[in-house]
């Protein structure tokens, strides 16, 4: 799996300190071809994990698309919702990796979007599609719902001294809001090269490097930037101290983006869909509100026992 770059950013990206900065060129080349090269170019490791020797639902084709076969934007074709089961078994009736633990995940879809909110400010959206979250606690108690969209955002930053771009920060969906993060403060990335080369878990803690790694909580697929593998009770799985940990890894290749705001068929399908009352954020209507700076102010407090 490789990452896609177009001549352009070869000849003339730079660094300053690690992250890769643009030129303000290279931004504008960007969004006019529909910014899907600028999203892989800082697009996030996605990891997955299982507890209790139960694997997770796994990311999948929101109109019953598959590794080999598009989506198809139709009423007839939504993927349909998966039943919630008795926990600890989070993964019933919905796609798992399956693949043994260990190993890269397989291929699935990212629903994006992008917007340049200001002279100075452009953010992508990276959308992920459940086909629900979380489990029945003693056949009484739903811990989750049918459906269930999350997401990363990632904001570029435009230095107006050089008049180059650089992502500064990035949003990760978790619990109805957001892991509000400075770029260089995101505990663990990697590079490029790295990458190309299918690295993922090692290194860790290095920061401040092009491709945040981000972690999937196992129940109700909150997004982190570190791992915790110290609390697998239900309770827990609804807060940030929630089960996430390294089993599967996924770098999703450019062909696996799909732009997804009400330009597009996709878009315009996938906003006019019944996800149900728990995963009203699809694309469209996050994209609706994203260059709102109330966005910004949606923090989830990183939680002390993360690690």
């Amino acid at each position: 799996m490789f990452v896609r770059y177009t001549a352009l950013v070869a000849a003339t990206a730079s660094t300053a300190l690690a992250v890769t900065s643009i030129s303000d060129d290279q931004m504008t080349q960007y969004l006019n071809n529909g910014a899907v090269d600028l999203a892989v170019m800082y697009a996030p490791m996605w990891f997955f994990g299982q507890a209790l020797d139960e694997p997770p639902c796994y990311p999948v084709w929101a109109f019953s698309g598959n590794v080999s076969t598009p989506d198809i934007y139709d009423t007839a074709h939504q993927t349909p919702p998966a039943p919630q089961c008795e926990y600890p078994d989070v993964g019933c009736g919905c796609r798992q990796p399956d693949v043994p633990i260990g190993n890269p995940g397989p291929a699935f879809p990212i629903y994006y979007t992008f917007s340049q909110c200001n002279a100075t400010d452009v953010r992508v959206v990276y959308n992920l599609f459940y086909q629900k979250d979380g489990a029945e606690v003693a056949d009484i108690i739903d811990t989750g719902h049918d459906y269930d969209w999350e997401r990363v955002i990632i904001v570029h930053t435009k230095n107006t001294a050089d008049n180059s771009w650089a992502p500064s920060r990035a949003l990760l969906s978790a619990h109805s809001g957001y892991h509000n993060l400075l770029w260089g403060d995101i505990q663990n990335t990697l590079t490029t090269d790295q990458v190309n080369a299918g690295d993922a878990i090692n290194p860790n803690g290095v920061q401040n490097n092009d491709h945040p790694k981000v972690y999937v909580s196992w129940s109700k697929h909150a997004n982190f930037d570190t791992r915790n593998t110290g609390w697998n009770d239900p309770a827990s799985q609804s807060l940030d101290n929630a089960f996430r940990s390294e089993d599967w890894w996924h770098f999703v290749d450019a062909s696996d983006y799909i732009r997804s705001d009400n330009s597009t068929t996709a878009g315009q399908a996938l906003g006019s869909a019944n996800w149900g009352t728990g995963a009203t954020s699809n694309p469209p209507s996050v994209q609706a509100g994203l260059c709102s700076q109330q966005l910004l102010m949606m923090n989830v407090t990183r939680n002390a026992t993360s690690a």
